[in-house]
């Protein structure tokens, strides 16, 4: 409550300070001059596990609209607020009566605290203040996170959102960004928390010695800081490095080099993880798991093609971990639907087509092959996740004329095991041997 108050304080004095600025202009006539968003989204999914293991369905219905003020002197101010309801769906309160398991998919459209919770769903999302001027870009309040671990990742209803302060600094050659991250709105969410509250929001996995993984709730944290250096080495060649620090809890540190040239590019990012005070982790980190991942990607554009092959190695020197509430992890290998977060000792390797039929149409295939450590290895295999093969097909499709604005995607997803499962339907529930429909409708102005 004492947040919210103090944005509408803050906005109500950016707005009285530029009207009282502008000459001959009330401050009626100087809010008409900014910009009014919107945005309705329809999204179907359906999940196809094994026999005679459950299966599920939902369709979720949402709409929000948002304001950005005009800029004076630099300074403007953003508001947006989005109400999703479950219109039909399986009961996603009811356990897999064989695993004993939650439904994984479908529940996180609406809200995974809140299972029964079918209307009730809106969330106050966008509501910032910016300033820009030459160089400097600072922004504070609730925004739409862009950063490498931390993003929208938008596969559900709703974006993951964040609270803080971000500042950048750029010219044609660099951008510097630093950020303080206080606060998270995750995707499948409708309520604001704390850094240190969003661990174990998702399912928690095991710690390395087997037992459950118990730190929900046992995590002390102030927040993130996150600072990134983009450099244009010269044409054609880009580097990136950077930190992620939750204060207390562990250090990421990344780079990676993109090339393009020819029609060619390829891109090599290196991370290192390692814990900063086991005593905060609570079994999230153990004092001495320390990640080290390298993801590579070479792709060549032809004509309306795009294709892509890809690989990631997670060494076996410790679980690479990042909380799933924050964002997708940036493996060049990554295919929608799955992730590799919580493993160590990896391979993995995929090819990626896109193809533009046309300025409406395109087509992605996506191909994968992970090798994971044995799932029964809980110092190795956070969620118990088997090798599998992975086929994504996805049509996408802009609407012109009167659905200007609107768009549809269409995604088919298949993961197939690949290793033993020691007949334990736990290590096969919504992991693999399923298959998952995905049916989005956009439409935003």
């Amino acid at each position: 409550m004492k947040t919210l108050l103090h944005f509408i304080i803050t906005f109500l004095l950016v707005f009285h300070v530029s009207a009282q600025q502008v000459k001959h202009e009330s401050l009626a006539q100087f809010l008409a001059k900014g910009k009014v968003s919107g945005k309705t989204r329809f999204y179907f999914m359906a999940t196809d596990n094994e026999s005679p293991l459950t299966d599920y369905h939902a369709l979720g219905i949402g709409a929000g609209i948002g304001y950005t003020t005009p800029t004076y002197k630099g300074f403007s101010a953003g508001i947006s607020g989005f109400y999703m309801m479950n219109v039909f769906s399986s009961d996603l309160s009811i356990l897999d009566p064989i695993t004993q398991n939650p439904n994984r998919y479908e529940l996180g459209l609406f809200d995974v605290t809140e299972p029964e919770n079918k209307k009730n769903l809106s969330r106050l999302e966008n509501f910032y203040i910016q300033f820009e001027k030459k160089k400097i870009k600072l922004k504070y309040g609730q925004y739409t996170p862009k950063y490498l671990f931390i993003n929208p990742q938008d596969g559900r209803m709703s974006p993951t959102m964040t609270r803080g302060l971000e500042v950048n600094w750029k010219n044609e050659q660099s951008n510097l960004m630093v950020a303080y991250i206080h606060g998270i709105s995750p995707r499948s969410t409708v309520s604001w928390y704390k850094v240190s509250d969003t661990f174990g929001i998702y399912p928690s996995g095991r710690a390395t010695d087997g037992t459950a993984g118990n730190y929900q709730g046992n995590i002390e944290t102030p927040g993130i800081v996150l600072a990134e250096w983009n450099q244009k080495i010269e044409k054609g060649i880009q580097l990136k490095m950077g930190s992620m620090s939750v204060l207390n809890i562990f250090q990421t540190w990344y780079t990676n080099v993109g090339i393009a040239k020819n029609g060619w590019k390829v891109n090599a990012m290196g991370i290192y993880q390692h814990p900063l005070n086991p005593e905060s982790n609570q079994s999230y980190l153990d004092e001495d798991e320390k990640s080290l991942v390298f993801s590579g990607q070479i792709a060549k554009e032809i004509n309306k093609w795009h294709t892509s092959i890809n690989y990631t190695r997670i060494a076996d020197k410790g679980r690479f971990l990042m909380p799933r509430e924050w964002g997708r992890e940036p493996f060049y290998t990554f295919l929608p639907r799955e992730r590799n977060e919580g493993a160590s000792d990896v391979h993995a390797a995929s090819l990626k087509i896109q193809n533009t039929l046309s300025k409406e149409l395109s087509l992605n295939l996506g191909i994968g092959k992970y090798w994971l450590p044995d799932a029964s290895d809980a110092s190795k295999n956070k969620y118990a996740m088997p090798s599998y093969n992975q086929i994504n097909v996805e049509a996408n499709y802009v609407f012109n004329g009167w659905l200007e604005g609107g768009s549809i995607k269409t995604l088919f997803v298949r993961k197939i095991g690949t290793e033993d499962t020691y007949q334990n339907p736990k290590v096969v529930f919504n992991k693999v041997n399923m298959n998952t429909l995905n049916i989005i409708f956009n439409y935003t102005f």
